[in-house]
């Protein structure tokens, strides 16, 4: 393996850490590599503040689509996750929407949040001038000078040879960094499915799936054909029908039958993440059986069925989601 490239491994797979920052820092470096023009001069410079853009545009698609937690202190996230989720938080009361947009699809200027963004790009420089670029190359007492910076005007400098290796061997090192960041975050979630959260967000494949398929089953449940809000127990009208994710899908990343209800659709809004109730977690047992008496024992959907109720996936999940 290459000199250069192995030094970059291995401060990316040995590094100490309280949270991501370390993964977010290097991953962008190695993306403005990547998207840096072959390089003319013998010297590359890279600005804090695009840097900084690149970090927020991960944890905002971590956090945005999955909420993963970034450090172990649940009562006291890191700085920059602070930052982002109330950019987000800005995002929604001004979209009046409660569905998850990337990071890459967002004109900040055009929806009035030009202002709140400049500023938690700010804070997110601060925070790698300060916490992260001088600490990442350290590692057991050896500082490795696979870059230089100028703190003082916010740069990060690179010599030309080394922006070609970079580029050249990007693909393993955001294969490494993703590993890496996905161990982190093992041991900071119990959030099923991490590594394949991390993966959809960089391969941007997050994409919901129609849950049409699944109101054969649930229609089961009403004899009469009068679908009920499994919250309020309401009939639903057939133009104010929607299928809800009891455990929340930001959590899950999975359709499951287990997991399905009806519901007002003003109510599916509403809910978002909520945790469930442990009434609702009762009720979504109890509907499990009485819907696994009254499927078809012939299919797939009702061997899953049977192997959730069997293993008590909802009261697992549930108690997981909780923490």
């Amino acid at each position: 393996m290459n000199i250069y490239i192995k030094q970059w491994s291995d401060l990316i797979l040995n590094c100490s850490f309280d949270n991501t920052y370390k993964m977010a820092w290097s991953k962008a470096l190695v993306e403005s590599t990547v998207n840096f023009n072959d390089p003319i001069d013998d010297i590359v410079i890279f600005d804090f503040n695009d840097i900084a853009k690149l970090c927020l545009k991960y944890y905002w698609n971590q956090t945005i689509y999955f909420d993963l937690i970034q450090s172990p202190n649940i009562k006291k996230p890191p700085e920059i996750i602070s930052s982002t989720k109330e950019l987000i938080t800005l995002f929604f009361n001004n979209k009046h929407s409660v569905q998850p947009i990337r990071f890459e699809k967002i004109d900040f200027s055009a929806i009035g949040l030009a202002r709140e963004y400049e500023v938690t790009v700010k804070n997110i420089v601060r925070t790698l001038k300060q916490d992260v670029s001088w600490r990442f190359k350290n590692l057991n007492r050896q500082t490795y000078e696979i870059y230089g910076l100028n703190l003082s005007e916010s740069k990060v400098i690179f010599n030309k040879k080394d922006v070609i290796t970079l580029k050249e061997h990007s693909d393993l090192l955001f294969t490494v960094i993703n590993y890496r960041w996905t161990q982190m975050l093992e041991g900071f979630n119990y959030s099923p499915r991490i590594s394949r959260k991390v993966r959809a967000i960089d391969e941007n494949n997050i994409k919901r799936s129609s849950l049409k398929k699944f109101q054969e089953h649930l229609d089961l449940m009403f004899e009469d054909g009068k679908r009920k809000c499994f919250y309020c127990g309401k009939a639903i009208a057939d133009n104010e029908t929607s299928v809800d994710h009891v455990i929340p899908w930001s959590y899950m990343f999975s359709d499951d039958l287990w997991n399905l209800v009806y519901c007002h659709k003003g109510e599916n809004s509403e809910k978002s993440n909520r945790l469930p109730s442990q009434e609702d977690i009762t009720r979504l047992e109890e509907r499990n059986n009485q819907l696994l008496e009254r499927m078809q024992n012939n299919t797939k959907d009702y061997d899953q069925l049977q192997i959730a109720v069997e293993k008590d996936y909802v009261k697992k999940f549930w108690i997981s989601f909780k923490g």
